[in-house]
């Protein structure tokens, strides 16, 4: 909201710069920036033209002889289509500045003199928009005569100075001039003064020419109306227009401007309507019926529904209620007779019908914030005597009332003694009591206690904690102390699972990976891709865009689309993970379950080419290394195993393995696959994803300190033929499972397949370390222990001990 200085002037003196006014309302808690109009503008004044003639040499222009205050008229060449003498107009004399840095000087337009330039709102910085219809294509005409060679930036408003109130939605009570100026009056101890509209000068008539029927009662809390008949409908005067098209408002008619103006004097939006054009004169305030048009004009036609709240008149729809009148019933330059609505409807049902359509503005603005329920009959009364003072007409009716619901205040009772303790403050009194009268707020005191009467424009105070708000602003924040709280501490600190996730974290940051956030909304398709939980889809009731529609079921789409972005600017080596909750929905439930993840992804090389050193490029056992480190550091009493497998969708089927902890799947590791890689424009990627919440689950194993083994180890090498489908894994289980209790760690250290191999078979070299902490070990325990280990495998695989 705009609040315009030169108007904020008639309620409250003003006596600071725009800028002052901005930053003192800032520090109440209204953001706030000031705004200067015309500050690229110089030398505009008022012009009439006395006299005007076509140009010699062309078919288009004119010579206007224009008085600009002068001794002497001066000649301006002017090809507006709707120049005419007697007109005053806006004159740019030689000189003069304008928008964009155009200057104005004197010259010869096709061999005649030019002196100036006639203009329109649009050379002069007004949006096109917001010029009058009538004026959109040619130079502006002042609606009556000014004082020739009077400064045209002033009386246009173009040097307007602004306060721009960033307000937030509980605050809507300064969407108005008058609950502004409560605002600015308060931050500077001085209280607005305000004229109560009057329209004693019009003949008022106990007439009831149309009829008002609520039938959507609970969606509407007030309903007034009031006809005016034989009206001169005309052009606005220039202290209207100029206050409007500052405001983002295009000037129509007396009639339309009459309530536009009002909508920002109040803060209340007014309504107009042909009364000629209402079918029957009556009013129907109700629900649409599914089919239902409402006609914007220029092939702008809405299809209503059985939601939306609707004016209609007969069967026909006038206006969406507080968002926007019909064409059908629009008052026109023709109009004699109107009626003139103030309303409040229900916010969240306006917001809502402004959303559908598209139709969101000051109107819908305003009521889905919600309005002074105290102001309507006097909106309406302002409007009345705006429309009376500045047009012809014959009479008015008494109020119609469709539904009128008194408007009551807020009454707040608080003890002085609680408000400075809850401020850190001695403030007396006397100063709280000062500080909300500024406010327009009424109190009576009771010894300690004050009961403070609300007027109806705050609607939201409700509670003491609102009072306290308001003191401590209006008192000035800068004001308080720095006071450390009382009462009791509380130690911070993590809950266990969170310090277990931090760990993970941990671990992976040390292994050199980048942490990512993700978007928890994806794609239909990015929710099917690596659902390995087989979760059903959760789709959001509103959602933003396709790609943001539904639930994740898995953290790898979100860290394939990073690892996409960084290859699309040239990043190929990627090392990232990220930690967070997947959604897993049973079929036949409404909300899912929000589990804890954690997953990672490695593409392009490890490391650089340096004058001693070669890249890598990643492969399935640098990843698979990173979480058999990530397992290791968290100390879980299971055993981790990693089993291959074909049956996750878009991952390699041969290079790929299940995480699987004391039977139980806790994620998987593996490669992509190469037509998903291939479509997502990346290359080779390997991944893994783990169940946090599962793994935090399991149970913790004792760690207990041991000394350096004092016995020497023993090792021995084993060589075996194996068939190329069994996985080493499950040999090296064996191999445990039958080595006994020296057996101290196996490593696999050669893999071979070709030549002098038998076809469909390969051959693995294994290290074997042997060793006794409490004592030598003979050749005998270890040949032992080492038969046992070739018996076991030759039994179970068939392997050919080489």
């Amino acid at each position: 909201m705009k609040i315009s200085i030169d108007w904020l002037k008639e309620y409250i003196p003003v006596k600071h710069s725009v800028d002052e006014i901005a930053n003192k309302v800032s520090l109440t808690g209204i953001e706030s920036g000031p705004v200067k109009l015309g500050t690229d503008l110089s030398n505009l004044v008022v012009g009439h033209i006395n006299s005007i003639k076509p140009h010699p040499d062309s078919d288009h222009l004119n010579l206007c002889q224009v008085d600009v205050g002068g001794a002497e008229d001066i000649q301006i060449v002017c090809g507006a289509p709707n120049v005419a003498q007697g007109q005053y107009v806006i004159v740019a004399l030689d000189g003069a500045e304008l928008p964009a840095g155009k200057k104005i000087k004197r010259g010869e337009i096709r061999g005649q003199e030019s002196n100036g330039m006639i203009c329109g709102l649009d050379e002069l910085g007004v949006k096109e928009s917001l010029v009058p219809k009538a004026y959109q294509k040619g130079i502006y005409v002042f609606p009556a005569a000014e004082k020739t060679g009077a400064d045209a930036k002033h009386l246009l408003g173009l040097d307007d100075e602004m306060v721009d109130l960033d307000i937030t939605p509980n605050r809507a009570d300064t969407l108005g001039m008058h609950g502004a100026a409560w605002e600015i009056g308060a931050t500077y101890d001085e209280k607005p003064s305000f004229t109560e509209p009057s329209i004693a000068d019009v003949p008022v008539k106990d007439v009831d020419d149309v009829q008002v029927n609520i039938k959507a009662d609970e969606l509407v809390t007030d309903y007034l109306v009031r006809t005016i008949s034989n009206v001169e409908v005309k052009e606005s005067p220039l202290f209207i227009q100029r206050r409007l098209w500052n405001q983002g408002i295009q000037p129509v008619n007396n009639i339309i401007d009459a309530a536009n103006y009002v909508m920002i004097e109040y803060g209340e939006p007014i309504q107009v309507y042909d009364l000629d054009k209402l079918t029957d004169k009556t009013i129907n305030v109700e629900m649409a019926t599914d089919g239902h048009k409402l006609d914007l004009g220029d092939k702008n036609v809405k299809d209503l529904n059985h939601e939306d709240l609707v004016i209609n008149s007969g069967s026909t729809t006038v206006g969406l209620a507080g968002v926007i009148g019909a064409k059908n019933a629009a008052v026109t330059f023709d109009t004699k007779n109107v009626l003139v609505e103030s309303a409040i409807f229900d916010g969240t049902s306006v917001r809502k019908a402004a959303q559908r359509h598209d139709l969101r503005g000051e109107a819908s603005s305003r009521f889905e914030k919600g309005v002074d329920t105290g102001a309507v009959n006097v909106s309406l009364e302002r409007t009345i005597q705006l429309i009376s003072e500045n047009a012809k007409l014959d009479s008015i009716s008494q109020l119609i009332v469709g539904k009128q619901t008194p408007a009551l205040q807020t009454v707040i009772t608080a003890s002085v003694s609680h408000i400075n303790r809850l401020m850190g403050i001695e403030l007396s009194e006397s100063e709280m009591i000062k500080i909300l009268d500024r406010l327009g707020f009424s109190v009576q005191q009771d010894d300690d206690d004050i009961t403070v009467t609300i007027p109806s424009r705050r609607w939201d105070m409700t509670i003491e904690a609102d009072l306290v708000e308001e003191i401590m602003r209006i008192y000035g924040y800068e004001n308080l102390k720095g006071t450390l709280p009382s009462g009791n501490e509380t130690s911070g600190g993590y809950i266990p699972v969170r310090e277990f996730i931090n760990k993970l974290k941990s671990v992976l940051l040390s292994e050199g990976m980048d942490e990512t956030i993700n978007f928890g909304l994806v794609s239909k398709q990015e929710a099917d891709d690596f659902n390995t939980i087989e979760s059903e889809h959760t789709r959001v009731l509103h959602p933003m865009t396709e790609d943001h529609e539904y639930l994740r079921s898995s953290l790898i789409p979100g860290l394939i689309k990073n690892i996409a972005y960084n290859k699309a600017r040239n990043n190929s080596n990627i090392s990232i993970f990220e930690e967070g909750r997947i959604f897993d929905r049973l079929e036949g439930t409404d909300r899912p379950k929000e589990i804890e993840y954690i997953a990672g992804a490695l593409s392009g090389n490890i490391g650089d080419d340096t004058w001693n050193t070669s890249s890598k490029t990643v492969d399935f056992y640098d990843i698979k290394g990173i979480v058999q480190e990530l397992l290791s550091f968290i100390n879980i009493d299971a055993d981790f195993e990693f089993k291959a497998t074909d049956e996750i969708t878009n991952m390699h089927p041969g290079q790929t393995a299940q995480i699987i902890v004391d039977d139980q799947v806790m994620g998987f590791v593996g490669k992509i696959h190469p037509e998903y890689e291939a479509k997502h424009d990346i290359d080779d990627t390997f991944v893994f994803e783990l169940n946090v919440d599962a793994l935090f689950g399991l149970g913790k194993k004792n760690v207990k300190a041991q000394s350096a083994p004092k016995y020497p180890s023993v090792s021995r090498d084993l060589a075996i033929l194996v068939d190329k489908q069994i996985a080493s894994g499950d040999i090296v289980k064996n191999i445990f499972d039958n080595g006994g209790e020296y057996l101290h760690d196996v490593n696999i250290f050669d893999v071979y397949e070709g030549s002098n191999i038998e076809t469909g078979h390969k051959s693995l070299g294994y290290h074997l370390i042997f060793q006794n902490p409490n004592d030598t070990l003979t050749d005998d325990t270890v040949e032992k222990a080492f038969t046992q280990i070739k018996t076991g495998l030759i039994n179970q695989f068939n392997v050919e001990v080489r």
